[in-house]
């Protein structure tokens, strides 16, 4: 079992996102099997989001997935970005990390 993190953050748009303080959500951990499955979790943490909050600061909300490495692994980061959810005005798409 791998260890996986989602934030979400939400803003007015894209172009605002890093911009808007308070805009992040607790991150959410979870225990699961493999990246599709993450990704698939990834994706109703994000809906479930959508559903609860509405309005202006919610047009463009993002879930970022992160597997976590465990302490003192060798060689390597702290974690591997998979990529992340966006919900825009066009609609729920995925954006897998860049190779």
């Amino acid at each position: 079992m791998r260890t996986y993190k989602v934030e979400l953050r939400h803003a007015p748009s894209k172009n605002k996102l890093n911009a808007s303080r308070g805009n992040r959500m607790p991150p959410l951990t979870a225990r699961l099997e493999s990246d599709e499955t993450a990704i698939v979790w990834a994706r109703e943490q994000l809906i479930g989001l959508c559903r609860r909050k509405h309005g202006h600061h919610y047009q463009y909300v993002e879930a970022s997935i992160f597997e976590l490495y465990p302490l003192g692994t060798p060689g390597q980061d702290d974690n591997r970005r998979l990529g992340r959810w966006v919900i825009n005005p066009d609609g729920l798409n995925w954006r897998p990390k860049a190779a």
